[in-house]
């Protein structure tokens, strides 16, 4: 519940609901916490990353992971 927490992770998974401003929104407050090298994926299906990643100061930094379903029988990670 404590964004700052996030600060010294090298990963950080982002799996809130699908919306493009929320995403964004999140991104920028993980900007401010979080080193520039730290990757930032977003678990999203229906909404472009090139879109999300625009919310970040670093873009090039925000991949796409998508969970095949169920996750957990499934061995499968798409990445964009």
């Amino acid at each position: 519940t404590d964004i700052a927490e996030l600060g010294g992770c090298d990963l950080v998974i982002e799996a809130v609901f699908e919306d493009l401003a929320t995403k964004r929104d999140l991104l920028k407050r993980l900007d401010e916490v979080c080193a520039e090298d730290t990757i930032f994926a977003s678990n999203t299906s229906t909404l472009s990353i090139t879109e999300i990643a625009a919310g970040s100061k670093l873009p090039a930094r925000v991949v796409g992971m998508h969970f095949c379903l169920p996750a957990q029988l499934m061995k499968l990670i798409e990445m964009s």
